[in-house]
């Protein structure tokens, strides 16, 4: 269940000097004089979120747009995002995880364990 990821991640943010920045903006990518097709945002590693209107929408850091620029894209900024601790109340347990999950798989048929 917690394997690691395949791809490589990438060290967490930092800021000139070393310090962690304390804002990531919302912003949309778009196509960009030189790189027009957008499939290529998802190699980035950058944190998408969900866009009603089909867009790519990200939330980066000031270096992430820099990286977006450089490989061609446009990126338009939307707001400001603090950076700051995820709400406890927001965080799930690992108890109530693995019984919605094992709600979901009962009944599916397991081959080679339990």
């Amino acid at each position: 269940m917690n394997e690691p990821s395949e791809r490589p991640q990438r060290p967490p943010f930092q800021g000139a000097g070393g310090e962690n920045p304390t804002v990531r903006f919302d912003a949309t990518v778009h196509p960009g004089a030189t790189n027009r097709d957008l499939l290529g945002v998802a190699d980035l590693d950058l944190d998408r979120i969900p866009d009603r209107e089909g867009e790519v929408r990200v939330v980066v850091h000031a270096e992430d747009c820099r990286r977006l620029l450089e490989s061609g894209y446009e990126v338009r900024l939307h707001a400001q995002v603090p950076v700051r601790p995820l709400p406890a109340e927001l965080v799930e347990q690992d108890d109530s995880v693995r019984s919605w999950l094992e709600e979901r798989v009962q009944g599916i048929e397991r081959s080679g364990g339990t």
